[in-house]
């Protein structure tokens, strides 16, 4: 009964350890290579699109209000580079939302952080609202 017990101790430690020795870029910097393509874009996409009357209601009815975080990712294009960026809307009006750049792109030179853009409902990928700490809907990717 006692080399059970070492036993499953060593296998419970052993899948619960994490290995650091190569970390990629999703670890270290919250980025990841998609492809436009790719069928998880087309999936976030779609549950976006598919869930984005809520999304504008809640920004409707909860924005600037306390604790309350809203988040729009899109495919911006420069010079034939394709990123997926998030942003933060400030403004709704009847194509999509006046929006900050809330990352540092990349590889695409014409966009910064902090860059005011316009995204139009049809071009939102994934989305995210946030209350406190947590994620109510989106995050789809």
């Amino acid at each position: 009964m006692r080399v059970l017990f070492v036993v499953g101790l060593f296998l419970l430690t052993q899948s619960c350890s994490t290995k650091t020795n190569n970390p990629d870029d999703w670890d270290k910097n919250n980025l990841r290579d998609l492809e436009v393509s790719d069928p998880k874009v087309k999936h976030a996409y779609k549950a976006a699109q598919d869930s984005l009357a809520f999304y504008i209601d809640y920004f409707k009815n909860y924005y600037r209000k306390e604790n309350y975080s809203f988040y729009l990712k899109k495919s911006f294009e420069d010079e034939g580079e394709f990123e997926h960026i998030w942003s933060r809307p400030f403004e709704m009006n009847e194509f999509g939302f006046k929006c900050i750049l809330d990352n540092e792109p990349i590889g695409l030179k014409n966009y910064t952080l902090g860059d005011t853009v316009q995204i139009d409902f049809k071009d939102i990928e994934d989305f995210i609202i946030v209350t406190a700490d947590s994620t109510i809907i989106g995050h789809y990717l």
